[in-house]
């Protein structure tokens, strides 16, 4: 029930926004298109960027909690830097965004963001494999399937 109402509020406000681009006067359609993508990309950079410096790091924390079998402490130095590269990943994804829109003249669609992220899960999930062989690891659809279903954990 809760994934659902999760989904129901991403097309909410994807609904939302895309009305609010319907009806806005011609100069602010573009700085809509490639406002969010910005932003949103930087919003995710500063959560990931945050947690180096509050607490435990995100994906430390997201690992301790999906982790089969008990997270071990020889992981935690690689999910902190982990951590520092998705934020670094997404702070570079926003840069590019706006750079394409300034030299490129494109503001439909000009964020590569959904394109590479993929590429860094997957990456990553191989050379976690290939580095910690000794340990379980969970596949990055499972793991996604089950923070949509579960939420992310909390501090």
């Amino acid at each position: 029930m809760r994934l659902v109402l999760r989904l129901l509020v991403v097309v909410a406000l994807g609904w939302g926004f895309a009305k609010l681009i319907e009806i806005s006067p011609p100069q602010w359609k573009a700085f809509a298109a490639w406002f969010p993508p910005v932003f949103i990309t930087l919003l995710v950079a500063f959560v990931f960027a945050r947690s180096l410096f509050h607490g435990e790091a995100l994906i430390t924390r997201i690992a301790r909690v999906y982790h089969v079998g008990g997270f071990p402490d020889e992981l935690v130095g690689y999910t902190r830097r982990l951590t520092a590269v998705w934020a670094f990943f997404l702070l570079g994804c926003a840069i590019l965004t706006l750079v394409r829109v300034q030299y490129a003249h494109i503001p439909q669609a000009v964020s590569l963001t959904p394109l590479l992220v993929p590429c860094l899960i997957t990456g990553e999930y191989f050379f976690r494999k290939q580095h910690f062989r000794q340990y379980s690891h969970i596949n990055p659809l499972s793991l996604m399937l089950l923070m949509l279903r579960n939420g992310m954990p909390r501090e």
